[in-house]
């Protein structure tokens, strides 16, 4: 916990011998859930506020509720750059309950030449808003691709990341009240 976001791991099976780390960060932001919804849609501020990505932007639009980005990370060596490309999906629950889900789509577009295609990829973000000046932002990653290095290597560097990345979303999602 840091800056008043909680970051949350469990350990989910995916197969008879391995185990991969799904990861929950939880936060608020003053203000309403429309504000942070209008956030995760901005693919021009995207770079801004998900630290440690490199490209970003739209592949697709299939309609308001479902669309297609292409994202590249930059990661610190030892580990090498990654891409994922994303299916994003809208639902709106309520007037205050909104979901977003994030389904990694690694064949959708051929691989581009040094950078390593992420395999596997889903989760959601999740704001309820709870007044007018305040929603609960949930945000869940997890990824079935086996790590290359150890996680006490990874670990400080997602974790570090996660805090920097819902810091700057909070900011981002406030800075325009």
């Amino acid at each position: 916990q840091e800056n008043n976001i909680c970051i949350f791991t469990r350990w989910i099976p995916v197969d008879e011998t391995r185990s991969a780390r799904q990861v929950k960060v939880e936060f608020s932001v003053n203000a309403p859930a429309e504000k942070a919804l209008a956030v995760i849609l901005d693919d021009d501020s995207f770079t801004s506020w998900m630290k440690g990505t490199k490209d970003y932007h739209r592949i697709q639009t299939v309609d308001s509720c479902n669309w297609y980005s292409y994202i590249q990370f930059s990661i610190p060596w030892p580990l090498n750059d990654q891409d994922c490309i994303i299916h994003y999906s809208l639902r709106k629950n309520s007037e205050t309950y909104t979901e977003v889900f994030i389904d990694g789509e690694p064949g959708y577009m051929a691989p581009v030449k040094g950078v390593k295609r992420i395999s596997h990829m889903q989760g959601s973000w999740k704001l309820l808003e709870v007044s007018p000046e305040k929603t609960i932002v949930e945000y869940l990653i997890f990824s079935k691709q086996p790590s290359s290095f150890p996680k006490w290597i990874t670990d400080p560097i997602i974790q570090k990341n996660m805090i920097r990345t819902m810091s700057a979303f909070r900011e981002q999602v406030t800075a325009n009240q």
